[in-house]
């Protein structure tokens, strides 16, 4: 199981309503596609925020780097 799509994830959508839509054992694509549409929907502040805890908790399990530079770029190019 990748460990970002697996437990950052699942603990970054826990508090949106919609996060019971995603579950850890979901496949990674699966996830970037449900994904997108929430993201889209965001207003700037709601992505600043959800972005920032995607951070936060990907260096509480030691992603950083440049795998965590990659999700994050992700995330945005789903804004674009």
């Amino acid at each position: 199981m990748d460990l970002f799509w697996g437990k950052v994830m699942p603990a970054c959508v826990t508090n949106y309503s919609w996060g019971t839509e995603f579950a850890a054992e979901m496949p990674v694509e699966k996830w970037q596609k449900g994904i997108k549409a929430k993201i889209q929907g965001m207003d700037e502040a709601e992505f600043d925020l959800f972005l920032a805890s995607v951070v936060m908790l990907a260096a509480k399990e030691q992603l950083m780097g440049v795998e965590l530079t990659e999700k994050v770029n992700f995330f945005r190019d789903l804004r674009k």
